[in-house]
């Protein structure tokens, strides 16, 4: 009786572990969209601006598009890491002598990519706001 009560007490932290990858992925499968999403409402923007027929000081469609164009790249690694972690945690759950081990901190990582992504935004940002003279028409380079 102890052994069935054993086994279905594993089956049952299994299947709660299995819900948990399935949440965790699509966690990560959101976090990708939002940031796509993002990615190409900020290209957009950049394309609108070249409708104002330079009007729009301060807006380069180059930057716009290499921003958009970044955090659509990071929105698909994020989809791919997140389904290679799900994948792992799925082949450890059903090992039999499943064991918790140390996994890449992949959420990590995704966060000091759009730090650098952000930090390279506000860099061009505030060199363009020091020498507003260096841009022309569309926040194109004279």
């Amino acid at each position: 009786m102890a052994d069935r009560e054993h086994s279905l007490t594993n089956e049952l932290a299994r299947e709660r572990s299995r819900e948990a990858a399935d949440r965790t992925l699509l966690a990560w499968v959101r976090t990708s969209l939002a940031m796509i999403s993002l990615g190409f409402g900020i290209e957009r923007l950049g394309q609108a601006a070249l409708a104002f027929d330079g009007r729009m000081t301060g807006f380069s469609p180059l930057k716009t598009r290499l921003f958009g164009a970044a955090l659509i790249a990071l929105g698909i690694a994020a989809t791919l890491a997140g389904m290679w972690e799900h994948k792992r945690v799925l082949l450890s759950i059903a090992e039999e002598d499943y064991r918790y081990s140390e996994r890449p901190p992949i959420a990590r990582y995704m966060g000091i990519a759009i730090v650098i992504v952000g930090l390279a935004a506000l860099a061009l940002m505030l060199v363009q706001f020091a020498n507003p003279e260096a841009a022309g028409p569309a926040g194109l380079p004279s």
